[in-house]
């Protein structure tokens, strides 16, 4: 038979007695921490409550693209080349052959009606223009009547202002209105920035050499033709417009006019 020690019996007790005692002890323990820890918690709760009381905020809109300007209208009315009867003239800057000065010739014209005559340098037809014209005004009076050339480049079937070796292009244009004898004024489109001139390029549909146009004092076409046979529906259209005019055909060209 296995006896136990006087030492193992204390050490049995001592070890029944604490277990009982921490048993006890667990229970209350347990109660008084519980409160402690759910205070502990309630912040977080509360602010997950209120958070979820509060309502939810409405989307904001992301701004609207500003919409694209719409291109302006294009209300040019136009001919086969140039602009058509009851177009308007609009001014642009020129070169003068004769002084180099530039200027906008349409706006020196005062209220008389006026011929804008549209050629290339090498058309000889157009020279012929020239002359013709220049012998109507002489006819009617430049008081009554003002008429101008302008020289200028046809590309791909569209007018483009001479830009390469303009020295040498105005000192051409200069001897041709000397070897021509007229006194109309012979230009050509002034540049911008050193490149073409828009305001007279993208805006007078200069398609052919050999365009006129003839406007009134207020720059309205009232007479519109390509390469004409010749100009007696132009002496028509000006007949119309300039008083007192004379009675005699102003088509007809003496040999000393030309």
């Amino acid at each position: 038979m296995r006896t136990t020690s006087p030492r193992s019996s204390t050490h049995l007790v001592t070890r029944f007695v604490t277990r009982r005692f921490a048993a006890r002890l667990a229970l209350p323990l347990a109660l008084a921490l519980a409160p402690a820890c759910a205070s502990t918690r309630a912040p977080e709760d509360s602010a997950n409550q209120q958070t979820a009381d509060e309502p939810t905020p409405a989307p904001v809109d992301a701004p609207k693209a500003a919409p694209e300007p719409e291109a302006p209208k294009d209300t040019r009315v136009l001919a086969e080349s140039g602009l058509g009867v009851g177009g308007e003239l609009r001014p642009f800057e020129v070169v003068d052959a004769v002084s180099g000065e530039r200027s906008c010739q349409l706006c020196e014209l005062g209220p008389s009606p006026r011929i804008v005559a549209v050629g290339t340098l090498e058309d000889a037809a157009f020279h012929d223009d020239l002359q013709n014209l220049d012998a109507i005004v002489k006819k009617y009076g430049d008081a009554r009547l003002k008429a101008f050339g302008v020289i200028t480049e046809i590309r791909d079937g569209r007018s483009i202002t001479p830009i390469k070796q303009r020295e040498e292009l105005m000192e051409r244009v200069k001897t041709l209105r000397a070897k021509l004898r007229v006194d109309i004024p012979i230009v050509v489109p002034a540049t911008q920035d050193e490149g073409p001139n828009k305001a007279f390029d993208d805006y007078y549909n200069i398609t052919r050499s050999r365009t006129l146009m003839l406007a009134d004092g207020e720059n309205t076409v009232k007479f519109s033709a390509v390469a004409p046979p010749d100009l007696f529906a132009l002496n028509q259209s000006i007949l119309e417009l300039v008083d007192d005019a004379p009675a005699t055909d102003a088509l007809a060209t003496d040999d000393d006019d030309g």
